[in-house]
């Protein structure tokens, strides 16, 4: 199992130093970009006794959960195109999820830009990302048997929490508002599962 998280890790490594340096220019940040991790919205009702237990629930069925957290991200754009990538993001995340406990991520990946007026565009990511939680077996032992083979626990990798590679990414409605600054909406569409909602800021260089 070890050796297969290193793996992984030596891959996404090896991912983002291709990436550098296929580039001519120096490399160097074209954006960054900050924003508040605000909201979830669960679609799928799941076990309704452990959504009522989410300490931050908006609503009694725990629908709607206030999850707290902050993202940070690097981006840079591409002399080149390849896949019609419009540049590539490298961003990291912390905070609580429905459950109160902690969690991050980090993500690498591709955004393609979509225009829609002068100053309205639509930014869509996606690519390699490990996120991670403190496990919930702390607080809800005899609830979370439905999650078994979703979520990887162990001892060797990141000990007391949960874990997952998958391939994610985000949608941005971003507004230039002055600039080079633009205010976004970001949602991460788990569409099955969850939509998580946050707001932030993109300062471009």
């Amino acid at each position: 199992m070890l050796r297969y998280q290193i793996k992984k890790i030596l891959s996404i490594t090896l991912y983002l130093t291709v990436f550098q340096y296929s580039n001519a220019a120096p490399v160097f940040a074209d954006s960054i970009g900050a924003s508040f991790i605000l909201l979830s919205v669960h679609t799928n009702p799941g076990i309704l006794a452990l959504r009522e237990q989410y300490p931050r629930k908006i609503d009694a069925k725990g629908k709607y959960v206030f999850t707290p957290g902050v993202e940070g991200y690097y981006q840079q754009q591409f002399a080149s195109s390849p896949l019609k990538m419009d540049s590539m993001r490298f961003a990291i995340g912390a905070g609580y999820d429905c459950a109160d406990m902690k969690f991050g991520f980090m993500h690498l990946g591709g955004r393609w830009v979509f225009p829609w007026t002068d100053q309205l565009l639509l930014d869509v990511g996606l690519g390699p990302s490990l996120i991670f939680r403190e496990s919930w077996k702390k607080r809800f032992a005899e609830l979370v048997a439905d999650e078994e083979g979703f979520w990887v626990e162990s001892d060797e990798f990141i000990p007391g929490y949960q874990y997952k590679w998958l391939i994610g990414g985000n949608l941005e409605l971003q507004y230039e508002f002055a600039t080079n600054w633009h205010a976004y909406w970001a949602v991460v569409p788990a569409i099955n599962i969850l939509v998580i909602n946050s707001i932030g800021v993109k300062y471009s260089f």
